[in-house]
C-alpha cells in the first residue's frame, strides 16, 4: 500500500423500525426518490462523525419522520455494498413519543404509518422486509 494512503472502513448508519405507539400496529416507512420513483425504506441514515448507533438512530428518525422516539431495543442489523465499500445499518426497535409535522426534503418526499403486512409489501430491499419479518416473528 502507498504511503500516506488509507483504507475506507464500512460506511455506519443507523435507523429504525420505529412504531407508532406499543400496539406495534403501525410502522412508520419513508419514500424518497433519489434511486426509484416512490422508493419506500425504513428510516435511517449516515452516523454523523464521534456520534453513537443510538444518537445517530433517534436523530434520522426525527430528520426523516418528523417524529420524537425512544429506543426500546436492538431491532437487527444489515450489511451490504454500496459504491465498492461495506455499509453497516444498525436497527432499533422505536416508539413515536411526539409526532411533529412530517416536513419533505431532498431526501424524503413523503412519510406513512402503515401496517406490518403492508409495510412488508411497500418496502422497496429485501434486507428490510427480512428485518422486519424476523422482528415479528421475535415478537
Amino acid at each position: 500500500m502507498p504511503s500516506g494512503s488509507k483504507t475506507a472502513g464500512p460506511v455506519r448508519a443507523a435507523g429504525g423500525l420505529v412504531w407508532r405507539d406499543r400496539s406495534r400496529r403501525e410502522l412508520a416507512v419513508i419514500y424518497r426518490d433519489r434511486y426509484a420513483p416512490e422508493e419506500c425504506c425504513l428510516p435511517k441514515g449516515k452516523l454523523d462523525p464521534a456520534e453513537g448507533w443510538e444518537q445517530a438512530a433517534v436523530r434520522e428518525v426525527f430528520e426523516e419522520t418528523g417524529c420524537e422516539a425512544e429506543i426500546a431495543g436492538f431491532a437487527g442489523l444489515l450489511h451490504y455494498p454500496v459504491g465498492g465499500r461495506p455499509k453497516v445499518v444498525v436497527y432499533f426497535d422505536m416508539f413515536a413519543v411526539a409526532e411533529g409535522a412530517f416536513l419533505p426534503s431532498k431526501e424524503v418526499t413523503r412519510m406513512a404509518w402503515l401496517k406490518p403486512p403492508a409495510a412488508l409489501g411497500e418496502l422497496a430491499h429485501e434486507g428490510e422486509r427480512e428485518l422486519l419479518r424476523e422482528f415479528l416473528e421475535r415478537m
